[in-house]
């Protein structure tokens, strides 16, 4: 099949076609401060966030003494630090030590996490809970969450026990400090750089806090609205609810990642949608390279924006259509009541959907552009010295 040829000025390149049809690849011209999600931790809930734990013994010495001095306090002679850490010896125990506390506030925080865990089985009854795949497809919904009762039990036994064991091994290490280093100083740095180095690692396990109890909610509302009984053609209207609002997410998600994404480009490198995982972006956008090959980069990009919203607002519509049709039958149903619950749960599980897309957008506008929140600063010493 003989290719299109694009506008030079163009500088987006087309998607390869193969002799299906198929698009293999779209790429532009691009220089972005962007993570590759598959490079850091999967977006999925299930991700390891050891990824997010830096390695202080893999570092370069000069890269390490860089991180070193960006972390100290304004009390702190940094002509001083600098000496001291041009010793080999010196920046050999202050790499160790600071590894040992990057490792003791990742126990500290594994242990805070599966506490919370804990609490909120006790508390509220939030366990684990599973449906088959089928069921989870038809309802648009995850088909797993949380952790047994016993599974959390145990990682709170593993992450307490090493918590006593790195602290161990911190004050043993301590012991071996040379006279010269203000340890009171010397921690404070420390703890600030590991504190910042984190960041990412508690914006991962707050927003698993915050996906456990929506998941759990999730299945909680399918589950209610089944015990309900509804009739059949109100069980099609809410998957088609909640299809189309869970289909509505992924294309506003795809819209804010692509807005973000193409101011950033400079006629430097080269970086694929597929990269940041835009498959509607990235199917609009071919269409409209092969039908308007006039058009600049910039009209490309608006129109495709406009078209995705369009999609956008085409689910809008849909799942709007389908609770205006259940409220029509209103009139004539022989229980008003069971058909106003019936009607109050689909609302509410799809504003809990809503909730979801967020925290998930959130995620992943991090992972991509290290579009953080602002954390409160914490400035107490999280090392015991002994």
């Amino acid at each position: 099949m003989k290719k299109k040829q694009v506008s030079a000025n163009n500088q987006f390149q087309l998607a390869t076609i193969e002799p299906n049809g198929q698009v293999q690849n779209l790429s532009a011209t691009q220089d972005l401060p962007m993570k590759k999600i598959f490079n850091a931790v999967d977006l999925a809930t299930s991700s390891d966030p050891t990824l997010l734990l830096p390695d202080y013994l893999t570092i370069l010495d000069s890269k390490l003494k860089e991180m070193l001095l960006t972390s100290t306090s304004n009390n702190i002679n940094t002509d001083t630090l600098n000496e001291l850490l041009n010793q080999k010896e010196i920046l050999v125990f202050i790499r160790q030590l600071t590894q040992l506390v990057n490792k003791l506030n990742y126990s500290q925080l594994q242990n805070e996490q599966w506490s919370y865990y804990y609490n909120l089985g006790m508390t509220e009854g939030i366990w684990n809970g599973r449906v088959s795949k089928k069921m989870a497809d038809a309802n648009a919904m995850c088909y797993t969450y949380g952790r047994s009762k016993i599974l959390i039990k145990q990682r709170l036994d593993k992450y307490k026990l090493q918590c006593e064991q790195v602290q161990h091994a911190i004050n043993e290490h301590m012991k071996q400090a040379p006279i010269i280093i203000d340890m009171t100083n010397l921690m404070n740095m420390i703890n600030s750089l590991i504190h910042k180095d984190q960041h990412q690692l508690r914006l991962e396990l707050d927003r698993r806090k915050t996906m456990l109890r929506l998941d759990a909610e999730e299945h909680k509302l399918v589950d209610h609205f089944y015990t309900l009984k509804p009739r059949q053609t109100e069980i099609n209207s809410a998957k088609i609810i909640w299809k189309a609002i869970h289909d509505q997410q992924t294309i506003l998600h795809e819209i804010a990642i692509f807005k973000k994404w193409v101011p950033l480009h400079t006629p430097v490198s080269s970086c694929t949608f597929q990269d940041i995982q835009l498959p509607n972006i990235n199917r609009i956008f071919t269409s409209l390279a092969f039908h308007y090959q006039t058009l600049s980069t910039e009209q490309m990009a608006q129109q495709t924006i406009v078209r995705a919203e369009d999609i956008a607002q085409h689910y809008t519509n849909i799942a709007t259509a389908e609770k205006n049709k259940l409220l029509s039958t209103r009139t004539n149903h022989k229980n008003v009541q069971l058909l106003d619950q019936i009607i109050t749960t689909i609302i509410i599980r799809e504003n809990n959907m809503r909730q979801r897309g967020v925290c998930e957008l959130q995620r992943k506008l991090t992972m991509i552009f290290n579009e953080n929140t602002v954390e409160p600063t914490d400035d107490k010493l999280n090392i015991q010295i002994n």
